[in-house]
């Protein structure tokens, strides 16, 4: 069968060849799920709607074209649906691409940041101390990130760990922290 009967996960996808496809699991994404099932759906019933409406209608008797009629507005507003299931449904906003963009530079997973599990924020949060741990022994990365003057060097870094921390801890203090980081990692284009 083509339609997932129930889902139990979600794929980030890196990279796909026939029949294949690379990547890792992720917490099963709600959007996704909709998507699919909002498009195979709308699909098959516009598909159908639309071919009983047909078969009435080249059916040439005027006492049918009553159901031709049913059976196209229906056809027609599954015909609407699938459309934005297939266009529309889903699309990220900008400011979802901006944050997508922000982790790919970080990480080279160009993610949403809530699309990972637990475990997983806490192993990036723990690869990037031990980062700013080792570039910069002397440093505390949320006294740095509170200072007047952050080094422009550091501010992906300390984006990066404002962003796990409070992803892994949520608080009003690390969401300010988080606050202040957004503000200073501001995307360059690639190579500058």
């Amino acid at each position: 069968m083509f339609i997932p009967i129930f889902p139990v996960g979600s794929m980030f996808v890196t990279g796909s060849e026939f029949r294949k496809r690379k990547g890792f699991q992720i917490a099963v994404n709600g959007k996704s799920v909709i998507a699919v099932y909002g498009r195979i759906l709308s699909l098959m019933f516009a598909g159908w709607f639309l071919f009983m409406a047909y078969d009435y209608f080249t059916g040439y008797m005027a006492s049918q074209m009553g159901n031709a009629i049913t059976y196209l507005i229906p056809g027609l507003i599954f015909s609407a649906l699938c459309i934005y299931f297939y266009f529309h449904y889903g699309k990220a906003k900008p400011n979802d691409i901006l944050l997508r963009n922000k982790m790919g530079r970080l990480t080279g997973y160009y993610a949403l940041p809530n699309w990972f599990d637990y475990g997983d924020l806490r192993n990036m949060l723990g690869s990037f101390e031990s980062e700013y741990k080792q570039k910069y022994p002397d440093g505390n990365w949320k006294a740095d990130l509170q200072s007047d003057k952050v080094e422009p060097n550091k501010h992906m870094l300390l984006f990066g760990l404002a962003l796990f921390n409070c992803m892994v801890f949520d608080s009003p203090e690390n969401d300010q922290l988080y606050f202040r980081a957004d503000q200073l990692y501001v995307l360059k284009p690639e190579g500058i």
